[in-house]
Protein backbone atom coordinates (compact mmCIF):
# COMPACT_ATOMS: atom_id res chain seq x y z
CA UNK A 1 0.00 0.00 0.00
CA UNK A 2 1.46 3.38 -1.04
CA UNK A 3 0.85 6.18 1.45
CA UNK A 4 1.10 9.87 0.59
CA UNK A 5 3.52 12.00 2.56
CA UNK A 6 0.62 13.82 4.26
CA UNK A 7 -0.97 10.52 5.31
CA UNK A 8 2.35 9.25 6.60
CA UNK A 9 2.81 12.43 8.62
CA UNK A 10 -0.64 12.05 10.20
CA UNK A 11 0.10 8.43 11.16
CA UNK A 12 3.44 9.39 12.65
CA UNK A 13 1.94 12.28 14.58
CA UNK A 14 -0.51 9.91 16.24
CA UNK A 15 2.47 8.17 17.83
CA UNK A 16 4.45 11.28 18.79
CA UNK A 17 4.99 12.48 22.33
CA UNK A 18 3.83 16.10 22.14
CA UNK A 19 6.40 17.14 24.74
CA UNK A 20 8.99 16.52 22.04
CA UNK A 21 7.11 18.65 19.49
CA UNK A 22 6.70 21.36 22.14
CA UNK A 23 10.51 21.48 22.43
CA UNK A 24 10.81 21.84 18.65
CA UNK A 25 8.30 24.69 18.64
CA UNK A 26 10.07 26.43 21.52
CA UNK A 27 13.46 26.32 19.78
CA UNK A 28 12.06 27.74 16.54
CA UNK A 29 9.89 30.37 18.22
CA UNK A 30 12.54 31.52 20.71
CA UNK A 31 15.38 31.46 18.20
CA UNK A 32 17.69 29.18 20.15
CA UNK A 33 18.08 26.18 22.45
CA UNK A 34 19.00 28.18 25.54
CA UNK A 35 15.94 30.43 25.30
CA UNK A 36 13.75 27.40 24.63
CA UNK A 37 15.09 25.78 27.79
CA UNK A 38 14.21 28.91 29.78
CA UNK A 39 10.67 28.89 28.40
CA UNK A 40 10.12 25.20 29.11
CA UNK A 41 11.83 25.24 32.51
CA UNK A 42 14.26 22.45 31.60
CA UNK A 43 17.95 22.28 30.77
CA UNK A 44 19.36 23.07 27.35
CA UNK A 45 20.62 19.49 27.17
CA UNK A 46 17.08 18.20 27.77
CA UNK A 47 15.78 20.35 24.90
CA UNK A 48 18.44 18.91 22.58
CA UNK A 49 17.62 15.37 23.69
CA UNK A 50 13.91 15.86 23.05
CA UNK A 51 14.53 17.12 19.53
CA UNK A 52 16.98 14.31 18.80
CA UNK A 53 14.36 11.81 20.01
CA UNK A 54 11.76 13.44 17.77
CA UNK A 55 14.07 13.33 14.75
CA UNK A 56 15.00 9.70 15.45
CA UNK A 57 11.34 8.73 15.74
CA UNK A 58 10.33 10.45 12.50
CA UNK A 59 13.51 9.64 10.62
CA UNK A 60 14.02 13.18 9.37
CA UNK A 61 16.12 16.19 10.32
CA UNK A 62 13.72 18.82 11.68
CA UNK A 63 16.03 21.66 12.72
CA UNK A 64 19.07 23.10 10.99
CA UNK A 65 21.51 23.97 13.77
CA UNK A 66 22.19 27.51 12.57
CA UNK A 67 22.06 30.88 14.33
CA UNK A 68 19.17 31.21 14.78
CA UNK A 69 17.99 27.60 14.30
CA UNK A 70 15.89 27.09 11.18
CA UNK A 71 13.24 24.47 10.43
CA UNK A 72 13.61 22.05 7.57
CA UNK A 73 10.52 21.47 5.36
CA UNK A 74 9.62 18.50 7.57
CA UNK A 75 10.11 20.65 10.67
CA UNK A 76 7.88 23.37 9.22
CA UNK A 77 5.13 20.82 8.50
CA UNK A 78 5.35 19.44 12.03
CA UNK A 79 5.35 22.90 13.61
CA UNK A 80 2.29 23.90 11.58
CA UNK A 81 0.44 20.77 12.68
CA UNK A 82 1.42 21.31 16.32
CA UNK A 83 0.05 24.85 16.30
CA UNK A 84 -3.18 23.76 14.67
CA UNK A 85 -3.68 21.01 17.24
CA UNK A 86 -2.82 23.43 20.06
CA UNK A 87 -5.46 25.86 18.78
CA UNK A 88 -8.07 23.10 18.67
CA UNK A 89 -7.18 22.06 22.22
CA UNK A 90 -7.51 25.66 23.36
CA UNK A 91 -10.97 25.87 21.78
CA UNK A 92 -12.05 22.68 23.53
CA UNK A 93 -10.78 23.90 26.90
CA UNK A 94 -12.67 27.16 26.44
CA UNK A 95 -15.88 25.35 25.41
CA UNK A 96 -15.69 23.16 28.51
CA UNK A 97 -15.30 26.21 30.72
CA UNK A 98 -11.93 25.06 32.04
CA UNK A 99 -10.04 28.24 31.20
CA UNK A 100 -9.34 30.75 33.96
CA UNK A 101 -10.02 34.43 33.34
CA UNK A 102 -6.32 35.21 33.75
CA UNK A 103 -5.23 33.08 30.80
CA UNK A 104 -4.41 34.63 27.44
CA UNK A 105 -4.11 32.89 24.09
CA UNK A 106 -1.28 33.81 21.74
CA UNK A 107 -2.00 34.54 18.06
CA UNK A 108 0.91 35.01 15.60
CA UNK A 109 0.04 36.61 12.25
CA UNK A 110 2.09 37.89 9.30
CA UNK A 111 1.33 41.22 7.62
CA UNK A 112 2.86 43.68 5.20
CA UNK A 113 4.38 46.85 6.63
CA UNK A 114 1.96 49.27 4.94
CA UNK A 115 -1.12 47.46 6.26
CA UNK A 116 0.36 47.53 9.76
CA UNK A 117 1.13 51.23 9.44
CA UNK A 118 -2.11 52.35 7.81
CA UNK A 119 -5.15 50.27 8.82
CA UNK A 120 -4.58 46.95 10.60
CA UNK A 121 -4.52 48.12 14.23
CA UNK A 122 -7.59 50.28 13.67
CA UNK A 123 -9.37 47.19 12.36
CA UNK A 124 -8.49 44.81 15.19
CA UNK A 125 -8.04 47.06 18.25
CA UNK A 126 -11.69 46.78 19.46
CA UNK A 127 -11.47 42.98 19.24
CA UNK A 128 -8.13 42.89 21.08
CA UNK A 129 -9.47 45.08 23.89
CA UNK A 130 -12.40 42.74 24.43
CA UNK A 131 -10.55 39.43 24.00
CA UNK A 132 -7.98 37.72 26.18
CA UNK A 133 -5.38 37.17 23.49
CA UNK A 134 -1.86 38.40 22.86
CA UNK A 135 -0.87 39.20 19.30
CA UNK A 136 2.49 38.63 17.60
CA UNK A 137 2.87 40.48 14.30
CA UNK A 138 5.50 39.25 11.83
CA UNK A 139 6.30 41.79 9.09
CA UNK A 140 7.62 41.38 5.56
CA UNK A 141 6.89 42.62 2.04
CA UNK A 142 3.31 42.02 0.93
CA UNK A 143 4.35 39.33 -1.54
CA UNK A 144 6.50 37.46 1.00
CA UNK A 145 4.38 37.20 4.15
CA UNK A 146 2.93 33.88 3.04
CA UNK A 147 6.24 32.21 3.91
CA UNK A 148 5.35 32.62 7.59
CA UNK A 149 2.12 30.72 6.97
CA UNK A 150 3.81 27.88 5.14
CA UNK A 151 6.47 27.52 7.81
CA UNK A 152 3.91 27.35 10.61
CA UNK A 153 5.17 30.57 12.21
CA UNK A 154 1.77 32.28 11.73
CA UNK A 155 -1.86 31.16 11.90
CA UNK A 156 -2.83 33.66 9.22
CA UNK A 157 -1.30 36.25 6.94
CA UNK A 158 -2.03 39.29 4.79
CA UNK A 159 -0.51 38.96 1.34
CA UNK A 160 -0.83 40.30 -2.19
CA UNK A 161 -0.47 36.79 -3.60
CA UNK A 162 -3.56 34.98 -4.81
CA UNK A 163 -2.39 31.39 -4.90
CA UNK A 164 -3.55 28.02 -3.67
CA UNK A 165 -1.85 27.00 -0.45
CA UNK A 166 -2.69 23.49 0.68
CA UNK A 167 -4.43 23.48 4.04
CA UNK A 168 -5.36 27.17 4.01
CA UNK A 169 -8.33 29.30 2.95
CA UNK A 170 -7.96 32.67 1.21
CA UNK A 171 -10.37 35.60 1.52
CA UNK A 172 -10.10 38.78 -0.52
CA UNK A 173 -10.11 41.94 1.60
CA UNK A 174 -9.69 44.81 -0.84
CA UNK A 175 -7.11 47.05 -2.47
CA UNK A 176 -4.50 49.22 -0.80
CA UNK A 177 -4.10 52.17 -3.18
CA UNK A 178 -0.95 54.25 -3.60
CA UNK A 179 0.04 57.64 -5.04
CA UNK A 180 3.48 58.86 -6.07
CA UNK A 181 3.99 61.90 -3.84
CA UNK A 182 6.45 64.46 -2.46
CA UNK A 183 6.35 67.71 -0.51
CA UNK A 184 5.75 71.04 -2.29
CA UNK A 185 9.29 72.16 -1.40
CA UNK A 186 10.75 68.96 -2.87
CA UNK A 187 8.72 69.51 -6.05
CA UNK A 188 9.97 73.09 -6.38
CA UNK A 189 13.57 71.94 -6.02
CA UNK A 190 13.60 68.85 -8.21
CA UNK A 191 10.58 69.14 -10.51
CA UNK A 192 10.35 72.90 -11.18
CA UNK A 193 10.00 72.26 -14.93
CA UNK A 194 7.63 69.33 -14.43
CA UNK A 195 7.76 65.68 -13.47
CA UNK A 196 9.28 63.86 -16.44
CA UNK A 197 11.62 60.96 -17.09
CA UNK A 198 14.78 63.09 -16.79
CA UNK A 199 13.84 64.84 -13.54
CA UNK A 200 12.48 61.59 -12.04
CA UNK A 201 15.86 59.94 -12.68
CA UNK A 202 17.77 62.77 -10.96
CA UNK A 203 15.72 63.22 -7.78
CA UNK A 204 16.22 60.88 -4.81
CA UNK A 205 13.53 58.26 -4.34
CA UNK A 206 12.73 56.26 -1.19
CA UNK A 207 12.29 52.46 -1.07
CA UNK A 208 11.30 50.28 1.88
CA UNK A 209 14.18 47.90 1.14
CA UNK A 210 16.01 46.48 -1.86
CA UNK A 211 13.15 44.07 -2.57
CA UNK A 212 10.61 46.92 -2.73
CA UNK A 213 9.57 47.33 -6.39
CA UNK A 214 6.53 49.55 -5.83
CA UNK A 215 8.24 52.82 -6.81
CA UNK A 216 9.84 51.19 -9.86
CA UNK A 217 6.46 49.88 -11.00
CA UNK A 218 4.93 53.34 -10.68
CA UNK A 219 7.71 54.99 -12.70
CA UNK A 220 7.49 52.33 -15.40
CA UNK A 221 3.72 52.80 -15.53
CA UNK A 222 4.21 56.57 -15.91
CA UNK A 223 7.12 56.62 -18.37
CA UNK A 224 7.39 53.13 -19.87
CA UNK A 225 10.64 51.32 -20.63
CA UNK A 226 13.57 51.54 -20.13
CA UNK A 227 13.20 51.59 -16.36
CA UNK A 228 13.99 54.86 -14.58
CA UNK A 229 16.66 54.37 -11.87
CA UNK A 230 16.89 57.37 -9.50
CA UNK A 231 19.35 57.61 -6.60
CA UNK A 232 17.63 55.86 -3.69
CA UNK A 233 17.23 55.83 0.07
CA UNK A 234 16.26 52.55 1.76
CA UNK A 235 14.17 52.95 4.93
CA UNK A 236 12.74 49.64 6.23
CA UNK A 237 9.88 51.17 8.21
CA UNK A 238 6.57 52.23 6.68
CA UNK A 239 6.14 55.00 9.24
CA UNK A 240 9.68 56.34 8.84
CA UNK A 241 9.51 56.08 5.05
CA UNK A 242 6.43 58.33 5.05
CA UNK A 243 8.14 60.62 7.58
CA UNK A 244 11.17 60.88 5.30
CA UNK A 245 8.91 62.00 2.46
CA UNK A 246 7.36 64.68 4.71
CA UNK A 247 10.89 65.79 5.65
CA UNK A 248 11.67 66.33 1.97
CA UNK A 249 14.29 63.58 1.70
CA UNK A 250 12.79 62.05 -1.42
CA UNK A 251 9.64 60.99 -3.24
CA UNK A 252 7.83 57.67 -2.88
CA UNK A 253 4.59 55.77 -3.15
CA UNK A 254 2.35 56.62 -0.19
CA UNK A 255 -0.83 54.67 0.68
CA UNK A 256 -3.84 56.70 -0.40
CA UNK A 257 -5.34 56.49 3.09
CA UNK A 258 -2.35 58.57 4.21
CA UNK A 259 -1.68 60.57 1.06
CA UNK A 260 -5.15 61.87 0.15
CA UNK A 261 -5.72 63.93 3.35
CA UNK A 262 -2.20 65.38 3.17
CA UNK A 263 -2.61 66.31 -0.51
CA UNK A 264 -5.85 68.06 0.40
CA UNK A 265 -4.07 69.99 3.19
CA UNK A 266 -1.25 70.97 0.82
CA UNK A 267 1.45 69.05 2.69
CA UNK A 268 1.97 66.63 -0.20
CA UNK A 269 1.75 66.86 -3.97
CA UNK A 270 0.80 63.97 -6.25
CA UNK A 271 3.56 63.86 -8.87
CA UNK A 272 1.75 62.00 -11.66
CA UNK A 273 -1.67 60.30 -11.66
CA UNK A 274 -0.26 57.80 -14.16
CA UNK A 275 1.83 56.41 -11.30
CA UNK A 276 -1.16 55.34 -9.22
CA UNK A 277 -1.13 51.68 -8.26
CA UNK A 278 -3.18 49.39 -6.09
CA UNK A 279 -2.30 46.17 -4.34
CA UNK A 280 -5.07 43.65 -3.72
CA UNK A 281 -4.80 42.10 -0.27
CA UNK A 282 -5.86 38.60 0.74
CA UNK A 283 -6.18 37.04 4.18
CA UNK A 284 -5.11 33.40 4.50
CA UNK A 285 -5.97 31.24 7.49
CA UNK A 286 -5.94 27.56 8.46
CA UNK A 287 -8.59 25.29 7.01
CA UNK A 288 -8.84 23.35 10.26
CA UNK A 289 -11.65 24.70 12.43
CA UNK A 290 -10.58 26.93 15.30
CA UNK A 291 -13.09 29.27 16.88
CA UNK A 292 -10.49 31.87 17.75
CA UNK A 293 -8.82 31.88 14.32
CA UNK A 294 -12.21 32.04 12.58
CA UNK A 295 -13.41 34.92 14.77
CA UNK A 296 -10.15 36.82 14.36
CA UNK A 297 -10.21 36.25 10.59
CA UNK A 298 -13.76 37.55 10.34
CA UNK A 299 -12.74 40.76 12.13
CA UNK A 300 -9.73 41.36 9.88
CA UNK A 301 -11.62 40.66 6.67
CA UNK A 302 -14.78 42.64 7.49
CA UNK A 303 -13.05 45.63 9.07
CA UNK A 304 -10.34 45.61 6.40
CA UNK A 305 -12.99 45.74 3.67
CA UNK A 306 -14.71 48.62 5.44
CA UNK A 307 -11.55 50.68 5.93
CA UNK A 308 -10.06 50.04 2.49
CA UNK A 309 -13.33 50.98 0.76
CA UNK A 310 -13.32 54.49 2.28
Amino acid sequence: MNLSYETLVVLLLAMIDYRLVEALAAVLECGGFERAADRLGITQSAVSQRIHSLEDGIGRILVLRETPPRATPAGERLLRHYRQVAALEEDTIAELGLRTQAEFRHVPIAVNADSLSVWLLDAIAPFLRQSRITLEILVDDQDKTIRFLRSGAAVGCLTSQCIKVQGFTAMKIGALRYRLAATPAFVRRWFAAGFDRVSAARAPIIHFNRDDRLQNRALTQAFGRPEVSPPAHYIPSAEKLAEAVFMGLGYAMIPDLQAAPEIKRGRLVELDPRGRLETTLYWYRWNRPSGLVEEFSEIIVNEGRRILSI
